[in-house]
Parts: structure tokens; sequence; C-alpha cells
């Protein structure tokens, strides 16, 4: 993740990953209901609180999602993307 593209994604992309994690954990949970559930909880709770924390820059207006976090969150993240692989 060195470039500005790799760490910037979409709303609606991590919307999708994460609704797409949560079925793979839980298949009933397979309903549009529950993905707008996710969009709203993300939107409203879980990314202000990683910008407070400044992992992230959410900028509402655009949609866009961006890693700003330092080095102990890369660390993390290269640590993570091994078992993404697997999925």
């Amino acid at each position: 993740m060195d470039n500005a593209s790799e760490k910037t994604l979409e709303y609606d992309a991590l919307v999708d990953r994460v609704a797409d994690r949560v079925r793979n954990e839980d298949p009933r949970r397979e309903s549009d209901e529950h993905q707008q559930r996710i969009r709203i909880v993300l939107h409203h709770t879980h990314l202000p609180k990683l910008e407070e924390a400044r992992i992230i820059d959410y900028e509402a207006e655009t949609g866009h999602v961006r890693f700003v976090g330092g080095e102990l969150e890369q660390d993390l993240l290269t640590l993570v993307e091994p078992y993404e692989a697997y999925e």
C-alpha cells in the first residue's frame, strides 16, 4: 500500500466488503435490509471513530475512505492480508 490510490476505497465498495464478510460468517444475513444496517452503522459509528483515531480520512461528501494510519496500522494490515488470501 504505497500510493494513495491503493489506500482509498469508495464507501459503497467498503459496505459491500463488510456485508460480504458478515454474510460469509452468517449466511442468514443476506438481505438488503442487513446491508442497509451495515451502511448506517459504518457511516454513523465506525468510520467517525476511525477518523477520530486518525486511522482513516472519511469524506462523506465524496464517498471516499482513505487509510492514513501510521506504522502500527500498516503492520496490522500486512498481517491481515495473508488471511484475506485464503477467503
